[in-house]
């Protein structure tokens, strides 16, 4: 039996293919696999500034409206009380730095009822790197009976 010489290259050009082929779907999972690492880190650092935003503002209702006896100035003194940057140590918060500020609004001449507009920021890593994330959370509460 003899060849043909018009079938000498069908098997050389169909495995090239089949490589060229294998390489793509191979770089496209590498590719696929980073951006997923990528937003697996990105939801870590925004739980963490997530949770150390609602640690500032948990932080300074308490210090707001928890002691009835205080100050009515909490927000403007006397006290070192706001603006406060709080550096969280615990587990998981690590490297998470807070600032929370306070504004007052009085209701009514010689009354003890105000509220509070309290405002937490909370930032982790240097800005303009992938591992920087920022959250902020306001929440406006009351002494008024």
């Amino acid at each position: 039996m003899k060849r043909h010489a018009r079938c000498a290259g069908a098997a050389l050009i169909s495995a090239i293919f089949l490589i060229v082929v294998l390489a793509a779907i191979g770089a496209s999972m590498v590719s696929l696999s980073t951006v997923q690492e990528d937003t697996v880190t990105k939801s870590v650092l925004a739980a963490r500034v997530y949770y150390g935003a609602k640690a500032g503002i948990d932080w300074a209702v308490q210090r707001a409206i928890s002691d009835p006896g205080a100050s009515p100035t909490r927000c403007t003194g006397p006290g070192p009380e706001f603006p406060a940057t709080i550096a969280l140590t615990g587990t998981g918060l690590a490297g998470v730095s807070v600032v929370v500020t306070c504004v007052q609004s009085q209701h009514g001449a010689g009354t003890t009822a105000y509220t509070y507009y309290l405002t937490s920021i909370a930032t982790t890593g240097t800005v303009g790197t992938p591992s920087y994330a920022e959250r902020r959370m306001e929440a406006t509460v009351s002494n008024i009976p």
